[in-house]
């Protein structure tokens, strides 16, 4: 049972304050980090944050249970229809949307005759070598931790994705253990492995991302029996629903339609996923859920399979373990599919942390923006400019700001308060 706490925080960082902080030079004391990262998953998908969800993940409720669920974590939005792009630079960064690192950097240096290491004209802080140098992987390199990653390709920070020293980058989509979640979890045993074979003492950040429960969403044929799916290929008919084995029921906010104009109706997520294209129809709905289901499921699976293994090497206590994925999903929700929109299920982020001084049970209500270097005693010095913790909470502060803003590329915006329906 999840305990609701109303803690007046913005994030890790500010939660941790408590913990104490140990100095770079003594590894052997300072604490691994497990980031795993989905692609495409709502967090009311989990029982964790929907207990009516037919989706079984109990590794994952196990980090809820043992661990803090953050009950208001959102991305900020997107300038584009790859919502995951902007996504992956903030959570690669620590920076907000609107202080992303900017293409236009380089070739502005360019044309100006100016070198690599010369920040932007009129842009100093905000320039991409800066946001490079103070990214995630960059800043553990830095302190003396081993950085290893492993992904889909494309849509993120590649800059920052290649300052990892180990990396396992590769798109897996498939229903088989070499084409799906599978493999993603063999690249960090087989890391862990490696680092039990040479006794490595240093602390490691292992980014732990899948390309999974994003479509195509190829489930593995076991799991598609437990949920009712297939992996429908034909756009010329409808999924057949199997009534022995129940696809999971519709959302409670299942419409066949969007009732109005929602920004970008024609994009590629809402007409052209394999499965599902335009169909709104309740057995695409319930059967593509059936399949998204499948794939979470084996996330879960190789999760499970990495807690053991750090289990067995006696890291498994010495680890932080942070689990959410870079932006939630439609598929039905409002008769929409996709995630270019900015409803809560869409807006919205599962993330769970996990590790020695958290209070198990926990469930913060409050906004996340900070960062998890406290947690390692590392310091990301001024690669935020003008934001801290502080601007949006503080476990010093008596307030939270009651409303917060965010934006889908153009046409679309919107704002919250703490009371919000999904």
């Amino acid at each position: 049972m999840i305990q609701k706490r109303s803690y007046l925080v913005a994030a890790i960082a500010a939660i941790l304050h408590l913990l104490p902080q140990t100095s770079a030079a003594n590894n052997s004391d300072r604490p691994n980090i497990l980031f795993i990262i989905a692609d495409d998953q709502s967090p009311f998908d989990l029982k964790t944050y929907d207990p009516n969800s037919s989706l079984e993940t109990p590794t994952i409720n196990r980090l809820s249970a043992e661990g803090m669920t953050f009950d208001a974590a959102h991305h900020m939005g997107s300038f584009s229809g790859a919502v995951c792009m902007p996504s992956r630079h903030m959570v690669m960064t620590g920076r907000t949307l609107w202080h992303l690192p900017k293409r236009a950097d380089r070739k502005t240096k360019k044309v100006k005759g100016l070198s690599d290491d010369t920040p932007a004209p009129n842009n100093t802080k905000l320039n991409t070598l800066d946001a490079t140098k103070y990214s995630m992987a960059a800043i553990f390199n830095n302190a003396g931790y081993d950085t290893m990653r492993t992904c889909k390709n494309g849509n993120s920070y590649e800059a920052a994705n290649a300052q990892f020293t180990v990396r396992q980058d590769s798109t897996k989509r498939g229903g088989t253990e070499e084409t799906g979640s599978a493999w993603h979890g063999k690249r960090v045993l087989e890391y862990l492995d490696t680092r039990e074979a040479s006794n490595d003492q240093d602390p490691f950040l292992i980014y732990f991302g899948f390309s999974h429960p994003h479509d195509t969403r190829d489930g593995t044929p076991e799991l598609l029996r437990k949920y009712g799916a297939t992996n429908h290929t034909d756009p010329n008919t409808l999924p057949r629903l199997n009534p022995e084995t129940p696809a999971p029921a519709l959302q409670t906010n299942y419409l066949p339609a969007h009732p109005f104009h929602h920004g970008q109706p024609g994009l590629r997520d809402e007409e052209k996923v394999s499965g599902v294209w335009k169909n709104r129809d309740e057995a695409t709905i319930r059967n593509e859920l059936g399949r998204q289901y499948a794939c979470s499921e084996n996330i879960d699976i190789q999760i499970d399979s990495v807690l053991k293994k750090l289990e067995a090497m006696g890291e498994l206590d010495n680890t932080y373990i942070i689990y959410t994925a870079d932006h939630g999903m439609a598929i039905g929700r409002h008769g929409l599919q996709g995630k270019q929109n900015l409803y809560e299920h869409t807006w919205r982020v599962p993330f769970i942390i996990k590790g020695t001084g958290i209070e198990a049970g926990a469930l913060l209500e409050t906004f996340t923006y900070s960062t998890f270097c406290p947690l390692s005693a590392t310091s990301p010095a001024s690669r935020n400019p003008k934001q801290s913790k502080e601007s949006v909470s503080s476990p010093y502060s008596t307030e939270i700001r009651k409303l917060y803003a965010m934006s889908f590329s153009a046409p679309t915006a919107a704002a919250r308060n703490p009371v919000c329906v999904p």
